[in-house]
């Protein structure tokens, strides 16, 4: 029964548990360029990857710049849709566990975009929670891919570089995660976390 004690989220804090560590992401230099580094990478990797993929993908503009012209605008209302797809998924997963509608929220300061909510999830839980979205637009970009005019390749190709590198918060935060105790208890403020152990464990 959900929140009762016994499954993978909670609408309070249990008894028997402690904080034992916090993690802000947007408040925390350290953290926020060693997220931002992973983001680099990961795009400097796919960007690699996309050249043995599909080499000869043809150019936009190769039917002409009417056609390349709205192929880049398409590209552009594509990332603009995905991060608000993004956050959706996540408010998918975090209404299956908890059984309540996620809170959603943009920080203008970091351009950080979140999916939140008031329960406690146990560390499985906000694993998938987590790592839904990029697999489910990963597969979802994937078959589109596959399926689009060669030419339209690259546009897809370039909103699914943002969905893995635009991921590195979540990465960096399910390993943040997989470090913790067992039983730990995590509470997402949406930029920032509160990780709760059983005192049991401190």
């Amino acid at each position: 029964m959900r929140g009762s004690g016994s499954g993978p989220a909670y609408p309070s804090l249990p008894e028997g548990y402690d904080l034992c560590e916090t993690l802000d992401i947007a408040g925390d230099s350290k953290v926020f360029k060693r997220i931002a580094l992973c983001s680099l990478l990961a795009v400097a990797g796919m960007i690699v990857l996309g050249a043995f993929i599909e080499p000869k993908a043809p150019s936009v503009f190769s039917g002409g710049f009417a056609k390349g012209f709205f192929a880049v605008v398409l590209t552009i209302v594509g990332i603009a849709v995905y991060v608000f797809a993004h956050e959706w998924v996540h408010g998918i997963f975090i209404r299956f566990f908890t059984g309540q509608p996620a809170e959603y929220g943009f920080i203008r300061d970091v351009g950080v975009a979140y999916a939140k909510s008031r329960w406690f999830f146990a560390r499985c839980a906000y694993i998938v929670i987590a790592l839904a979205p990029v697999i489910v637009w990963g597969i979802i970009l994937a078959v589109l891919m596959d399926d689009v005019p060669a030419e339209y390749f690259r546009c897809l190709y370039v909103i699914q570089i943002i969905n893995f590198s635009g991921s590195a918060g979540d990465f960096y935060t399910v390993w943040r995660v997989t470090r913790m105790p067992k039983g730990v208890l995590i509470y997402d403020e949406g930029a920032s976390m509160k990780f709760f152990a059983p005192v049991s464990f401190k």
